[in-house]
């Protein structure tokens, strides 16, 4: 009866209110609360752009990354990637550097183990006793992979997958324990600088930092960002050149980087690398057949694998001039180069860069792979 009471004069009192401030009183009421609305949905609305922001700083895989990056890994890279704030495509030229995609797992000669080549000391954390100046030390694997221990001592291994254990052979924590270290390491603010600066903290050589670079340009792009060369519009294997014109600007064209141009793996796919004249085997030999006029694929993109597929398949005893022939290297038809006038092979090897061989320098790699693009 009294809380009745109470309510009837609650009210008693609101009513006078509202009748003594009369309507000023209830439009300030009433902005008061479009104003609080409007506050939680800035925040709101930012958290949104935030989240979006973070997706399109995120590469898009490039048709080399869907061809060479095994697909049951792309998933967790993203997922490592979202929750450290770092690139995915920095995470995926990690492994692909470190172990080729988790196809070599052998303890390095320092003592470097899992997927992505972790020092015990950095799995577990510098301050457990012992160990090289490296990182390694015998470190019992049930302290290796405990998380409580990992926390103890200060580590980055992470046990992303919640099996209880943080272990750095398991892809999936070995991916999450990268990110969780390149983020700490500064590569989470996005900017070249940072990854750079992060990925030399992982392995402190200029080289490793470009090769992991390489790769991430390789197999991601950002739509925004990317650089067009700017093709021209004609069908693949055919061109504004013809027939021996077009063979023959490519190879003379080609031939002027002998000696002067470094193999680059993953090169040859920017318009800086294309500047300083930068390629690998395929992106060299579809540059060299652009001079004739001849388009074989898109800058971003050409490699072994599309070169492979183009023209016609040719019997290796009529091969001729401005033919491609490809060898079984890392893999199979994994590198290509272009048959001259004399028979030899024009091409850019990791060895001496562009060169000039003849096929008998071959004879142990060639399988009778021959295409021919122009007629």
């Amino acid at each position: 009866m009294q809380l009745e009471t109470q309510k009837k004069i609650g009210a008693g009192i609101l009513l006078r209110l509202l009748f003594i401030g009369g309507i000023p009183l209830l439009l300030t009421i009433l902005l008061i609360c479009v104003a609080t609305f409007a506050a939680i949905m800035a925040v709101f609305i930012h958290e949104q752009e935030q989240e979006q922001q973070n997706y399109i700083q995120q590469g898009v895989i490039t048709p080399i990354g869907e061809r060479e990056i095994p697909a049951e890994y792309i998933k967790i890279y993203q997922a490592a990637a979202q929750k450290y704030n770092v690139k995915w495509e920095l995470l995926c030229a990690i492994h692909r550097v470190e172990t080729h995609f988790g196809a070599d797992l052998n303890v390095s000669s320092v003592g470097a183990l899992g997927h992505t080549q972790f020092m015990p000391k950095t799995w577990v954390g510098w301050s457990y006793p012992g160990g090289t100046r490296l990182g390694n030390a015998s470190i019992p694997k049930n302290v290796l992979e405990d998380p409580l221990a990992i926390k103890r001592w200060g580590g980055f291994g992470v046990d992303a997958d919640g099996d209880g254990r943080a272990d750095p052979w398991n892809v999936t924590d070995a991916i999450y324990s990268t990110a969780n270290y390149l983020s700490a390491s500064g590569a989470s603010d996005g900017t070249v600088a940072g990854m750079r600066k992060a990925v030399f903290a992982y392995n402190q050589a200029g080289w490793y930092v470009d090769r992991v670079f390489k790769y991430m340009n390789l197999y991601a792009s950002n739509g925004a960002t990317q650089v067009s060369i700017g093709l021209p519009s004609m069908p693949y294997g055919t061109g504004s050149g013809k027939g021996s014109d077009a063979i023959n600007k490519a190879i003379a064209v080609g031939s002027t980087l002998v000696g002067k141009s470094p193999y680059n793996f993953g090169g040859g796919r920017t318009a800086a690398d294309i500047a300083r004249k930068s390629f690998d085997c395929s992106s060299f030999v579809r540059w060299a057949f652009e001079q004739g006029g001849v388009n074989l694929g898109r800058v971003d993109s050409t490699t072994t694998d599309t070169l492979v597929k183009l023209g016609k398949p040719v019997n290796p005893s009529q091969m001729r001039a401005g033919d491609l022939v490809f060898f079984d290297t890392y893999k199979k038809n994994g590198h290509v180069g272009i048959v001259m006038q004399d028979g030899r092979i024009l091409h850019d090897g990791s060895s001496k860069g562009v060169w000039i061989n003849d096929m008998n320098h071959f004879r142990k790699v060639f399988s009778g792979v021959v295409r021919r693009v122009v007629e």
